[in-house]
């Protein structure tokens, strides 16, 4: 929402918003005039001409009843963005169950360097960019694209990015093959289309012409190929191939081997926007990531190491522990958040699974972002399930008592790693103070 009002503003439109409590990013759309305030005020609204809301924000809200009962236009979050989108003469949107923000990050960083023409629409902070939005000209709109709600419906992209499809959003999608059909349909919508082989072997695209589909991946049938990977103290380097043809070199700089994938989508994406290969290296070498995915936060008083990471998935939590076994061999502490009472119901076996290789595991509370308790399952029913088949897991109730937890058991040798995608972040600022 924030870009979203960015974008909005940069485009020279009066914006206002409100939220329901304080952050950095609230201050910081103040700074740059927009009249970003806490709570709800009707008087700002009766002076708007459109109402954007968040799928996040419900129907008893005081500001988004008061501009229906005064029929001032009302429009979700997914439909304003595609009006956005429409703006400029090409779209590319990232869609997937994870990887979207890394992806549609280091495509914006990219066009940034190269200096082409175009608006980008991030959900996290382009650490080379300072923000989460950029805007350079109206060539290309390049945005994630989120399968919740079925958002990313409402767009109709130039290039259409499916990284995976694992599942999620048990509250958006009762079973697997529903969610497999909405990524189809965002296949069927878009004029060109780039998948992970994962989800191409999934996914059934036979509506879809062939002839648009891109693949990418480890295999030999890719079209987009990453072959010669070498990994160097978690980070990787690797040779692409399209069709069999050897593209370029690349060096990452950011950790992990799920980001070779994520960068041989970017780099999908570019050759088939005839950008010059040997620049689109350059610039992947000089990406330097996202806030709050695997950030470094320095270190506890104990001397372990802080990560961060926004995982809550828990394909996403395999890879980011993953990603660190490759970097030590000390002890790895994780304490996990949880992300919604419905996805931690839904996922259960897979998130047992997911803390294979933590060595100390703390659970927090569920942070329920749009979900109440009686939806599914909190923290504590997590914990507990994960110590009745494999032991391990430590259930704490807030943040202080993780803070103190970790000091107490901790050593130099040890990473200490912050997963999930609430308010948790805090709690790497807290550990290293």
């Amino acid at each position: 929402m924030s870009a979203l009002a960015m974008l909005t503003s940069e485009a020279g439109v009066w914006v206002s918003g409100s939220d329901r409590c304080d952050s950095e990013i609230l201050q910081k759309l103040k700074g740059y005039g927009i009249n970003a305030y806490v709570g709800s005020n009707n008087s700002v609204v009766s002076g708007s001409d459109l109402v954007v809301y968040t799928s996040a924000v419900g129907g008893d809200d005081s500001e988004l009843k008061f501009a229906r009962a005064n029929k001032i236009r009302c429009m979700e979050r997914k439909a304003y963005l595609a009006l956005m989108a429409k703006t400029c003469k090409s779209v590319i949107a990232v869609a997937g169950s994870h990887g979207k923000t890394s992806v549609s990050a280091m495509l914006c960083h990219i066009f940034d360097k190269m200096a082409l023409s175009f608006k980008g629409h991030v959900g996290g902070m382009i650490k080379s960019v300072g923000a989460n939005y950029i805007d350079t000209g109206d060539d290309y709109f390049i945005t994630e694209a989120c399968e919740y709600g079925r958002s990313f419906l409402s767009l109709e992209p130039d290039i259409g990015v499916i990284l995976n499809c694992d599942y999620d959003h048990p509250d958006t999608y009762p079973t697997k093959e529903s969610m497999y059909e909405a990524f189809v349909k965002f296949a069927q919508q878009s004029k060109v289309v780039v998948i992970g082989e994962e989800a191409f072997d999934v996914l059934d695209l036979r509506s879809v012409d062939r002839d648009k589909v891109y693949t990418f991946g480890f295999g030999e049938d890719a079209y987009f190929r990453a072959v010669n990977v070498q990994n160097d103290g978690g980070k990787f380097r690797f040779d692409a191939l399209c069709d069999g043809k050897h593209i370029g070199k690349f060096d990452l700089n950011i950790y992990g081997r799920h980001n070779v994938l994520n960068a041989l989508a970017v780099i999908a994406v570019c050759h088939l926007n005839w950008l010059d290969m040997a620049e689109v290296a350059h610039c992947v070498s000089d990406f330097d990531g996202v806030d709050r995915r695997f950030a470094d936060c320095g270190r506890t008083p104990s001397g372990a190491r802080v990560i961060v990471d926004y995982a809550h998935h828990p394909k996403e939590i395999s890879a980011t522990i993953d990603t660190v076994r490759l970097m030590t061999k000390g002890r790895i502490i994780v304490v996990f958040e949880p992300h919604t009472y419905s996805r931690t119901k839904a996922l259960l076996n897979e998130f047992t699974d997911s803390f294979y290789w933590a060595d100390d595991l703390i659970i927090l509370p569920t942070y329920g972002a749009r979900e109440s308790q009686d939806e599914g399952l909190g923290g504590d029913g997590l914990a507990r399930y994960i110590n009745k088949n494999c032991e391990g897991a430590l259930y704490l109730q807030d943040y202080e008592s993780a803070r103190q937890y970790v000091q107490n058991n901790s050593t130099a040798r040890d990473v200490v790693v912050v997963l999930g995608a609430g308010s948790v972040n805090a709690l790497g600022e807290m550990l290293t103070k």
